[in-house]
């Protein structure tokens, strides 16, 4: 065996070892998804966050306080992107309640829901645009029944 026949399969292990160790390191690109044009709800700013559901990440944290059906939106990361809570209910509703106060501050948005629904709600960010939600990463999407 010549050297050369050695360093192709070293350079293909090698290749496909990085493409890996990226696709790991970096689960939020590999998941993003494009919302187009959602209803959109602006927060009204608040201190004080009230929850019984929650999740999201390092740009947004989202709750959903099931007696009002109050969504929680809480900006975690200085950038010129608004943190958003994207929601789908089991009956075909759908929207987005925005937070355009920037990193640390939070809002909320009082939506009527049906009671007795199936919710699934998603932290995300809103694009520079304003008409597209882009979902950061699909691993925060939270279901619930909404039984308030």
């Amino acid at each position: 065996m010549n050297r050369h026949s050695i360093r192709r399969p070293l350079g293909a292990s090698a290749a496909l070892f990085i493409a890996l160790v990226l696709l790991l390191v970096s689960p939020a690109v590999a998941s993003a998804a494009t919302i187009n044009n959602p209803p959109m709800f602006r927060a009204t700013e608040v201190s004080i966050i009230q929850n019984d559901v929650c999740t999201g990440n390092f740009q947004a944290y989202v709750c959903f306080q099931k007696y009002g059906d109050n969504f929680f939106v809480v900006d975690q990361h200085e950038d010129s992107s608004s943190a958003v809570a994207y929601f789908e209910t089991g009956y075909g509703r759908t929207g987005a309640c925005y937070n355009p106060y920037g990193q640390g501050h939070a809002g909320v948005c009082n939506l009527d829901l049906k009671e007795g629904s199936h919710v699934c709600m998603y932290a995300g960010i809103v694009d520079r645009n304003g008409a597209n939600i882009v979902i950061i990463a699909l691993d925060t999407k939270k279901c619930f029944y909404n039984d308030h």
